[in-house]
């Protein structure tokens, strides 16, 4: 019954393909970067990021680091 279960594609742009979208090419390699850097916690980069005007929650950057995208 089952065998051919699938998620679904995804259709909607994440958050942070929006934020990345509406920023400047060297400000999208600094925040991919902090993305990627383990020193970064997730928290941490929503506080230093909202502190510039930029909204990405704690769980949104989680998810994005853990592949649920």
């Amino acid at each position: 019954m089952l065998e051919n279960l699938k998620q679904p594609e995804r259709k909607s742009v994440s958050r942070i393909e929006q934020v990345m979208k509406e920023l400047s090419p060297s400000d999208q390699k600094i925040l991919q970067e902090a993305l990627d850097s383990p020193e970064w916690s997730a928290n941490g980069l929503s506080v230093a990021l909202a502190g510039r005007g930029i909204k990405l929650s704690a769980a949104t950057i989680t998810r994005y680091r853990t592949g649920q995208r």
